[in-house]
């Protein structure tokens, strides 16, 4: 039985490792293809490690507000995705003091433009949707997530 176990161990272990190494030379080749390994050249965030697990919460909520939207929207629940996109992404007091704190840690000007950028961009989702302007919103949605790809193509922790 023990060496039953064993030699079933063994082989697991060896099944994985040639596994990781077939992966890994897939991977390799595909980044090879892209041209090689590339330097992040995004902006970092200059900003206390506790401030960076905050902000990446706060970023993952971000993904779960579009999350509920887009069900929302889905639904044709208009007035409950207005809802959503106005009081958890909407532009506010509290939304410009965060994005100008964060702005200020990264040195550039353009993390506060993007952050503002995307919250307007909420409130216009919020607007269409309660309009009843289902394409609209949807819309709005998309561009929306560009936004937070824009700001996440330029800045990193």
């Amino acid at each position: 039985m023990k060496k039953t176990f064993v030699t079933a161990a063994a082989i697991t272990f060896l099944a994985a490792g040639i596994s990781f190494a077939v992966d890994h030379s897939e991977m390799h080749e595909m980044m090879m293809k892209e041209g090689g390994p590339k330097t992040d050249t995004r902006t970092e965030l200059k900003m206390p490690e506790p401030m960076k697990v905050m902000h990446r919460g706060m970023m993952r909520q971000h993904l779960d507000t579009l999350s509920e939207i887009t069900a929302a929207l889905a639904a044709n629940k208009l007035e409950k995705a207005a809802e959503i996109a106005k009081e958890n992404l909407g532009w506010n007091d509290a939304q410009e003091k965060m994005c100008a704190m964060f702005g200020d840690m990264a040195g550039d000007e353009d993390f506060f433009a993007l952050g503002k950028a995307m919250h307007a961009k909420a409130d216009d989702l919020a607007d269409d949707a309660r309009a009843g302007n289902r394409d609209k919103a949807l819309t709005d949605l998309s561009q929306l997530i560009r936004k937070c790809n824009a700001c996440h193509e330029k800045f990193r922790h």
